[in-house]
């Protein structure tokens, strides 16, 4: 193949000059260097000095006439016509390449391209020699000129992956060698041969095609290590072994991993990391698609809380209660006794070869538990939830229809008895039942909307339409305290002292005011009260925390239920001489239940069984974005939950 740029006639025996041409493609390229280039041009000698040129790089490769690296051109360069004489000359070794060659009239002075073919030379490093041919002491020599045998004697053995998995999944299961062969000259030589892996007692053998990679299945080789040993012959006859080592490893499994939602389990039920979710992935190894199977297990010490079987590698998520002696139902566990300590939870995985894979995590348990946890009741209507009042077992559920309108849907157990809307009570924030008055009253609330309080008759006939017909009918008064108590409002009765309690104000400047829940029993002359219902008597300021949501009476304890972005909290407020409520909570204990609370209501009574003197219930939106608003009973908790 011409590794020169421009081509001559070839030399065999007397050298025929042949006119200046461009270099046709070589027959095969050599694929270890670029393109042979043209010869650059040489600056020109100047009167009858001869320079010869070569493109640099160049190289001839042995056997001749195999269509690789045959021939080169050679150019001869001088500043005056004439004729010279070209040989190769190695050592003391002198090969003649062509007599009284006539240097030609060029643009730049006089020059002439030969052709050298390989077939002339020896394997070896060789220069090539002008000389005049009158006068043999103007000379010129080329560069060195390498002549290769072609054998492989630098032989590359390059398996695409060292690790393969004989497992037949498609995925690593077959070799894929590379081999090359480069001669003395470090140019690359075309081989023959064949490519053997040898594993245990077996092997696989593929003959080479060309320059092509060869693959060969592993799937019938046992697993381990091997060996790929590859065998190739020279166009010139050269022969060369080589060998390399790979490993044949079993499709196992290869990544798993446990996550924790929490490293600490509190099982208590008080709604705070009651549970613990353990999420687990596993897949074969060697990016394999073969299933992984197996087990999750949480111990302690030789005790085994739970084990969960895991069918696959894909994501599952567990639920653990924290317990020991439970039930796996699926994929939670339910019932079980609280052990406290800590506890190892335990990913077991194989895959169709290898041994189990295990991936440990640690979980703590302890008994701490709140004060209170809120037991769901029931899922209520769509909308803004907002109050919340009981009465007679009836639960009245207050919600912001938008444009200062809300309604009150009434309940009974889970059931929807009545909705009356749409009412003229903006925000409708909280509602209170007396059993003074038998009326409901209903506070407006939010930031932006000014204080009143709206008398309800829960006796009206509009409640129990199934189309009311005038929803307003049934609203017997308003105490207007827009001008005095700001905003925010919401209320609680009193009926002990007779009394209503209004909640108001802004964030850091709240207050609560006594109000008066029925008219004073003293009158004027006209037999008007001196003191009429809905009169402020008194105002104090109160603190709290978070956003406000609800508040009642617990015995004589005002408690307030509040919102952070967090979790819930109700805070509780004593008597004070004056009384009304000290200004900061004597105690307060958080709500891990639902979303933003909405609403509280408390039923006096002797019978709860929890030591408190009422019953309460919470409203809350659902925790989940789209879950059902919810109601709830708050409860004290034991380590007996």
């Amino acid at each position: 193949m011409a590794a020169g740029a421009v081509a001559a006639a070839t030399i065999a025996g007397a050298l025929v000059a042949a006119p200046p041409v461009a270099a046709a493609p070589a027959a095969t390229p050599g694929p270890t260097a670029s393109p042979t280039a043209t010869a650059p041009a040489a600056p020109r000698p100047a009167g009858s000095a001869l320079a010869v040129v070569l493109a640099p790089g160049t190289v001839l490769t042995l056997p001749a006439k195999d269509g690789l690296r045959d021939t080169t051109t050679v150019r001869i360069l001088s500043g005056r016509g004439g004729r010279v004489d070209l040989d190769a000359v190695r050592g003391k070794r002198t090969v003649h390449l062509g007599s009284r060659l006539a240097l030609r009239s060029a643009r730049t002075g006089f020059s002439r391209s030969v052709r050298v073919d390989v077939a002339k030379l020896a394997a070896g490093t060789w220069r090539l020699r002008a000389q005049r041919s009158a006068d043999h002491s103007v000379r010129a020599r080329s560069a060195a000129l390498p002549v290769g045998t072609g054998a492989p004697v630098h032989v590359g053995v390059r398996p695409a992956a060292r690790t393969l998995y004989p497992y037949a999944d498609g995925v690593l299961d077959a070799a894929l060698v590379t081999v090359t062969a480069k001669d003395e000259t470090n140019a690359v030589v075309p081989v023959t041969g064949s490519v053997r892996i040898d594993a245990g007692k077996q092997h696989v053998t593929r003959t080479m095609r060309g320059t092509a990679p060869v693959q060969l299945p592993v799937t019938a080789l046992p697993l381990g290590a091997a060996t790929v040993t590859v065998k190739v012959t020279g166009a010139s006859g050269g022969k060369a072994v080589r060998r390399t080592a790979l490993t044949l490893a079993p499709t196992g499994v290869g990544a798993l991993r446990i996550a924790r939602s929490s490293t600490t389990v509190l099982p208590v039920r008080d709604g705070r990391l009651d549970t613990v979710a353990l999420t687990t992935t596993g897949a074969a190894s060697g990016g394999s698609p073969a299933k992984v199977s197996g087990t999750l297990t949480v111990s302690r010490g030789r005790t085994i809380a739970a084990v969960f079987p895991v069918r696959s590698g894909t994501q599952h998520v567990f639920t653990w209660n924290g317990r020991v002696g439970g039930t796996v139902q699926g994929t939670t566990t339910v019932d079980g006794a609280v052990v406290p300590g800590t506890y190892t939870v335990t990913l077991a995985l194989k895959g169709p070869q290898g041994p189990v894979r295990t991936k440990t995590a640690a979980l703590t348990v302890t008994k701490e538990h709140l004060p209170y946890a809120v037991r769901d009741l029931f899922a209520v209507g769509a909308g803004n939830q907002q109050g919340l009042a009981v009465r007679n077992g009836m639960f009245y559920v207050g919600y912001d229809t938008g444009n200062d309108t809300s309604r009150i849907d009434l309940y009974d157990g889970g059931t929807l008895m009545s909705s009356l809307g749409p009412l003229p009570i903006s925000h409708v924030a909280e509602l209170a039942y007396s059993t003074t008055t038998d009326r409901l009253y209903a506070a407006t609330g939010g930031a932006k909307t000014p204080t009143k309080i709206f008398v309800l008759d829960p006796t009206d006939p509009q409640w129990g339409m199934d189309a009311p017909t005038d929803p307003t009918a049934v609203i017997k008064g308003v105490y207007d305290f827009s001008g005095t108590l700001g905003n925010n409002a919401m209320v609680a009765v009193d009926d002990a002292n007779k009394r209503l309690l209004v909640f108001s104000g802004a964030t850091g400047a709240y207050s609560v005011s006594s109000v008066t829940l029925t008219p004073s029993a003293e009158t004027d002359e006209n037999g008007v009260p001196l003191v009429p219902a809905g009169t402020i008597t008194a105002t104090a300021p109160v603190s709290i925390s978070g956003v406000p949501q609800g508040m009642d009476l617990v015995g004589q304890q005002l408690w307030i239920y509040t919102s952070t972005k967090k979790v819930n909290r109700v805070e509780k407020y004593d008597l004070t001489n004056s009384a009304l409520y000290t200004a900061q909570a004597s105690t307060s204990a958080d709500l891990y239940w639902g979303g933003e609370g909405e609403g509280m209501a408390t039923v006096a009574a002797s019978d709860t069984n929890d030591g408190l003197p009422a019953w309460i219930f919470v409203g809350a939106h659902s925790a989940v974005k789209g879950g059902p608003n919810m109601l709830g009973r708050l409860v004290p908790v034991t380590d007996a939950d």
